[in-house]
């Protein structure tokens, strides 16, 4: 009898620990997410270590163990970074000054970031391509944006990433830029239809030179002369009797202006053929052999080579004779497509520029610190 008691007595006690056990269970499976399926819930329940693994938020236990010893709340390292902005240092030398430096990046970048500008050990450096000899010794130990406003190859063994003209591919470390990243298409349209709703203008051609080793240029101005004078208000060949300062102002008084680059290059487009557009002249321009893609061809004239020089000075000679054939030219919009150009200034040069920043430091350094360059 005293067994059959005890035998009873366990088997109570078994059922008892199985109900217990089974309220138990039943509630966890009421606090647990309904989307979690079975092998989440045993991972749950054993490891919380794995199952984070399994759900990716952990690449590593030293990342889990400091997230859940060193962070009170036990926010997850990615979320809590999100809500913080990076603070990057950054040095512009050269043409890049303050003002207009840190303007240009804020409206690219979206406000992603806290941006400490000319800092005096900083942690990027923008600078133009004029300025590598000055750099290179004084600011070793940070990671160079290099811009290119003139037609010299980038050169990547000297900057970790170079924003410039020429049609090249290298990954993440190269944007093929344009001058056209920074022009006012709503001041270009508005000079048009100023000079469209004014007397047409009484002088011939105008043109503002530095550099007078680009004998072309030089050549086919020399060759307009003989129909009409080109004021020269630069440096070179000037004969107006003084140095213009304010370009687009003194282009702004003329049917066409000389808007010839230095040198013919793949993809280099400089600001010249831009502030011809922004004094409302049409440019007589010879550079870029695939100027096309961007401008309208219908709104300058693009002299190819030597072999064609002649046959558009007759066309010059026809437009300025002809009034109705020269407000026809002002009337053409001279951007191709506006959203394309938009695009590349707004998207993709911030995600560009993003792309460096957002990186750790270790790894957006690019450059080959083997290469050597005219400053050792």
């Amino acid at each position: 009898m005293t067994n059959t008691n005890n035998k009873n007595n366990s088997k109570s006690s078994i059922l008892i620990i199985n109900i217990i056990f089974l309220f138990f269970n039943i509630s966890i499976f009421i606090k647990i997410n309904k989307n979690e399926n079975l092998f989440q819930i045993i991972f749950k329940n054993s490891d919380y270590f794995n199952m984070n693994l399994l759900k990716r938020k952990y690449q590593h236990i030293s990342e889990y163990l400091n997230n859940k010893y060193n962070n009170s709340n036990n926010m997850n390292l990615n979320e809590k970074n999100a809500r913080i902005k990076k603070v990057i240092k950054i040095k512009g030398t050269g043409l890049y000054n303050k003002k207009n430096n840190l303007k240009w990046l804020k409206r690219r970048l979206d406000d992603k970031f806290i941006i400490k500008y000319d800092d005096p050990n900083p942690d990027y450096l923008i600078y133009n391509s004029f300025d590598s000899q000055d750099i290179s010794q004084k600011y070793k130990n940070a990671i160079r944006i290099a811009i290119y406003t003139e037609n010299i190859y980038p050169d990547m063994n000297y900057a970790d990433y170079i924003l410039a003209h020429y049609h090249i591919n290298y990954l993440d470390r190269y944007f093929k830029q344009s001058v056209f990243l920074w022009i006012n298409l709503k001041a270009i349209k508005n000079k048009r239809l100023e000079v469209i709703n004014n007397p047409i203008r009484k002088h011939f051609c105008a043109a503002v030179i530095t550099n007078c080793k680009s004998l072309f240029r030089l050549n086919f101005i020399k060759r307009l002369n003989k129909y009409k004078n080109v004021d020269m208000g630069g440096r070179c060949n000037n004969n107006i009797h003084r140095k213009v300062k304010k370009k687009i102002e003194f282009l702004s008084k003329y049917k066409f202006s000389i808007a010839m680059e230095n040198s013919k290059g793949d993809g280099y487009i400089s600001e010249k053929i831009v502030d011809s557009f922004l004094a409302g002249t049409i440019p007589i321009y010879y550079g870029d052999y695939i100027i096309d893609e961007y401008i309208n061809p219908k709104t300058y004239i693009l002299i190819k080579g030597e072999k064609d020089v002649e046959e558009k000075i007759e066309y010059i000679k026809k437009i300025d004779n002809d009034n109705q054939l020269y407000f026809n030219i002002l009337k053409e919009n001279p951007i191709i497509d506006e959203k394309f150009i938009n695009k590349i200034d707004k998207k993709e040069i911030g995600e560009f520029l993003f792309n460096i920043f957002n990186q750790d430091k270790n790894k957006a350094y690019r450059r080959d610190d083997n290469y050597y360059d005219f400053n050792c």
